[in-house]
């Protein structure tokens, strides 16, 4: 169920939702992307913004599998990746203060605090400005349906096999069962 689409130019931007539309009832505030350097690499981060504060929004919104994907004006996408939500970024703290390793994913920390549980993050192995005159979607699936498509992608040889174990691990590490 895709919950959010928004045309992106290539450079930070935020965009909010318009009262009254689809995305502002199911409790989706807005979206802003931003460009970040990770491991010295150039990556586009999507924060997602929830109104967790009414009365009808669905809480499965703030821990269930959201999917930020970029795609090209003919459909082809650019970039996928799973969002991050607050009781991951927990144990990935929690992790890291221990100095653990197993726990794969960014963490990102504001005056040394972890971003409020309405926020969700993914970071996009893009740089910011390569996804001008492209779509962003959000999209919410299942666990079961990230894990057949990791499958079907392996099985039809558009991943290898590191790439699918890589992708097994971060959906069962951030939703597991």
């Amino acid at each position: 169920m895709e919950l959010l689409r928004v045309e992106l130019s290539g450079v930070a931007a935020q965009a909010e939702t318009a009262t009254g539309s689809e995305p502002y009832d199911l409790g989706v505030l807005g979206v802003a992307v931003h460009p970040k350097e990770i491991d010295g690499l150039e990556h586009t981060v999507v924060q997602m913004m929830f109104d967790d504060d009414r009365s009808d929004f669905d809480p499965s919104l703030l821990e269930c599998p959201l999917v930020a994907e970029v795609r090209t004006p003919a459909g082809d996408l650019i970039a996928r990746e799973l969002f991050d939500h607050d009781a991951f970024r927990r144990r990935l703290h929690a992790e890291r203060q221990a100095d653990g390793d197993e726990l794969r994913g960014v963490l990102v920390l504001s005056d040394g605090e972890l971003p409020p549980p309405y926020l969700r993050l993914s970071f996009l192995p893009v740089p910011l400005a390569a996804t001008a005159h492209t779509t962003l979607s959000v999209v919410r699936s299942a666990r079961n349906d990230l894990i057949d498509g990791v499958e079907a992608g392996f099985a039809d040889g558009s991943l290898t096999d590191r790439q699918r174990r890589d992708l097994i691990v971060a959906i069962e590490q951030r939703h597991p069962r």
